[in-house]
């Protein structure tokens, strides 16, 4: 079986299956290529059942549609219905797009996103600002996918549109999250002190939040 060797300061063999299905084994310095090579023959099934659900995963979010039929937000899942004409918009529990190229789907789609995540952030910021006595600056919409939001040294406000994607409760804790950073703009042991005071659940919302960043929508 063909893998990458990676031999580091480290006392036992490790077996690592990445994104795209290679074998990444990481060994001891001293360890043997014919002990190792032993080892990754022995764990020969484990490595290929895995391999097979990390590719038939890749293969699921490649073939992910927009025209599947449902939208997730905020914990749910809203159906979506094309029109002839007109333009894209979100009414009544309902996704209003246009009908076009999966391209032009994804783009109404995206912007669909964008103008909900302002609506409903600036509400939850405006909320949660109030009963913290902070003041932030500004307040931004972005396309980040590897971070929910961030907060400047000037107390400016940046969130992801994917955020919508979550939970309500995780949306609420990210806000709060970005809020602390206006108090202590670090992750000191004040600054969760203060994050356990609206949440003290704040774990299971980034358990939650590492979900949805895992799921099949929009991974471009």
């Amino acid at each position: 079986m063909e893998y990458t060797l990676v031999r580091t300061k480290r006392k036992t063999l490790a077996l690592q299956i990445m994104p795209d299905g290679e074998v990444v084994v990481r060994a001891p310095l001293r360890l043997s290529k014919q002990q190792i090579d032993r080892m990754v023959a022995e764990k020969e099934a484990w490595i290929f059942a895995h391999q097979q659900k990390v590719l038939q995963q890749k293969q699921a979010k490649e073939q992910f549609s927009l025209a599947d039929g449902r939208f997730p937000l905020m914990g749910q899942l809203f159906p979506v219905e094309y029109m002839e004409e007109g333009k894209a918009h979100y009414a009544d529990g309902v996704f209003y797009l246009c009908k076009g190229t999966e391209e032009q789907l994804r783009e109404q789609a995206q912007q669909l996103y964008r103008t909900i995540a302002r609506e409903e952030l600036s509400r939850r910021v405006a909320f949660y600002a109030q009963k913290m006595g902070v003041i932030p600056t500004a307040l931004r919409i972005n396309g980040a996918k590897g971070r929910w939001g961030s907060c400047s040294g000037k107390n400016s406000l940046n969130f992801s549109w994917r955020l919508m994607l979550a939970d309500e409760h995780s949306i609420n804790y990210v806000v709060v999250h970005e809020l602390c950073h206006i108090l202590h703009h670090d992750h000191s042991a004040a600054f969760w002190k203060e994050v356990e005071r609206f949440f003290p659940d704040w774990k299971e919302c980034r358990k939650q939040l590492g979900k949805v960043s895992r799921s099949d929508y929009f991974p471009e």
